[in-house]
């Protein structure tokens, strides 16, 4: 249970970071002006939704991520468009203020991401102030590598509030079935983590319903893109499983894929008793990260650090805790 005294201390610690990390909106919102490196354009489809030119369109999956599009669209409506000076004249004000809108929204969802997975480690988890704060310069720094000019932000937040209510059936078992219209990968994630839990966690009720949520919801994403399919173009996936052992030899993708790999699976690598009584029987969860690799296969393997990042909610908690064991061994 959240209280108010507690409300009140993450609204200050929001207003906080939202003021130390300013410039880095003003960052984002540059590069992506300038195209400094390459990402899919979800101001675009914001501008689909707003002006229905084709020109805007999106491919599939992409277009049908529709709750964090329309997050930005909301933005887009509302919020007052920063011109920012020397950039290119060619770019159109309806442009300029949607890419605004995705840098504004990229730059509250990493604010709240923060705050939202330090309430969850203490609040939630129970950890300890000084755990909590290890907790969040670990996840700005595994931050890093997810897209910060897109929706990869979103997905993780919406993926933490999903934990946050697990307990709750109530409220999780909504949000599970409308993630369907937020990303693939959450229902993806959530679906091989309730299947493990299953065999591991007493409650196997609540994980069994968990699951059928999660496939229920796999469903209607199938129905979604079928039904996308009628508006918008399908982006051709190529499965190359030779492309994995990159990994090996490749400097991209290795510090693309298989260090973020590495970093992922160590809480599981270096467990010990202490970890098992905090996180009892948790320890074959290294498979989620590790089955994440798919999407490697589908989305280019220097890529690959972004979809493990996506599951940090599972294995971060564990690695803080490692770490802080450490840490105090030392002292």
């Amino acid at each position: 249970m959240i209280s108010k005294k507690n409300i009140i201390n993450l609204f200050i610690f929001f207003i906080i970071l939202i003021l130390l990390f300013f410039r880095e909106y003003l960052y984002t919102y540059r590069m992506m002006l300038t195209n400094f490196v390459p990402y899919d354009f979800y101001q675009n489809q914001v501008l689909y939704f707003a002006t229905s030119e084709e020109m805007y369109k999106l491919t599939l999956p992409s277009a049908v991520r529709l709750i964090p599009i329309f997050f930005y669209f909301i933005i887009y409506k509302t919020f007052p468009c920063l011109t920012l000076t020397n950039i290119s004249q060619d770019l159109t004000q309806e442009y300029i203020c949607a890419t605004n809108a995705v840098a504004v929204g990229n730059y509250f969802i990493l604010v709240l991401i923060l705050v939202t997975f330090f309430a969850y480690q203490t609040i939630k988890l129970g950890k300890s102030k000084a755990e909590g704060y290890l907790s969040l310069i670990l996840c700005y720094a595994i931050l890093k590598s997810l897209d910060h000019f897109t929706i990869d932000r979103f997905v993780v937040l919406y993926f933490i509030f999903i934990l946050f209510f697990l307990n709750n059936l109530k409220v999780s078992i909504p949000l599970i079935m409308l993630s369907f219209l937020v990303s693939e990968k959450i229902f993806y994630i959530l679906g091989i983590l309730f299947f493990l839990r299953i065999f591991t966690q007493q409650d196997q009720k609540k994980y069994l319903i968990l699951l059928v949520s999660a496939v229920i919801t796999s469903i209607f994403y199938y129905f979604l893109i079928k039904f996308g399919k009628n508006y918008f173009q399908f982006y051709e996936f190529k499965f190359d499983f030779h492309q994995m052992l990159k990994i090996f030899y490749d400097k991209s993708a290795i510090s693309g894929s298989l260090l973020p790999l590495i970093i992922s699976v160590s809480p599981y690598i270096f467990w010990n008793s202490d970890i098992e009584n905090i996180y009892k029987n948790q320890r074959i969860e290294f498979l989620v990260p590790i089955s994440l690799i798919l999407f490697g296969f589908l989305g280019g393997i220097e890529n690959t650090a972004r979809y493990i990042t996506h599951s940090f909610p599972i294995w971060l908690p564990i690695l803080t805790t490692r770490l802080n064991q450490i840490l105090n061994l030392r002292n």
